[in-house]
């Protein structure tokens, strides 16, 4: 699957997300960090939707050493304001193939 398609599938699903993020099925968004900060981070994913990611819940080794531009996927579940997604797991694509460590 091209990444512009992964990238609508996301988008798509977010919008449609409605219930508790308790209840809600994992939402997959893959694009590229345009900034990272503490517990915040945002991804432009290829459709040119920017998606703001809570960091609290992820593991930190999964997202130290990010910079903008670095390719990411992350897998995590709507808040539920609908405002970011919050990550439950991220991976880097490092030109190989995605990997969980910096």
């Amino acid at each position: 699957m091209t990444r512009r398609r992964a990238a609508a599938l996301i988008v798509l699903g977010v919008a449609l997300a409605a219930a508790p993020a308790s209840a809600q099925p994992l939402i997959r968004v893959v694009g590229t960090v345009q900034w990272i900060a503490g517990d915040r981070m945002q991804v432009m994913t290829d459709s040119g939707a920017p998606v703001l990611v809570d960091l609290k819940e992820a593991d930190q080794s999964e997202y130290r050493g990010l910079r903008p531009r670095d390719w990411v996927l992350i897998d995590g579940v709507l808040s539920p304001d609908r405002r970011r997604v919050i990550a439950r797991e991220i991976w880097r694509d490092d030109g190989r193939g995605w990997t969980q460590s910096p």
